[in-house]
């Protein structure tokens, strides 16, 4: 599966101990966001690729070029408790 403008911010797309996808960041010198495509190492945490681009449609077209046959996973909501007092 690919990774979409719907679904970029909760998914990656992951092979062994690799992870790729895209997320935004700011750059405070140019004062903007930008689309950051990358590929790390989650087992040593190494980044292994990282591309910015201004659109997040080229950011999309280049991981889901390169890493094609990869499985699209979802983040896993974070764990809590439900019944917990400290709300």
């Amino acid at each position: 599966m690919k990774l979409t403008t719907e679904n970029y911010s909760s998914s990656f797309l992951r092979f062994g101990e690799r992870q790729a996808g895209v997320n935004i960041v700011y750059c405070p010198d140019e004062q903007k966001y930008f689309y950051n495509a990358y590929c790390l190492e989650t087992k040593v945490l190494k980044e292994l690729m990282s591309v910015e681009f201004e659109f997040l449609d080229d950011a999309l077209e280049l991981i889901n070029e390169e890493f094609a046959t990869w499985d699209k996973i979802d983040f896993e909501p974070e764990k809590g408790c439900g019944s917990c007092a400290a709300k």
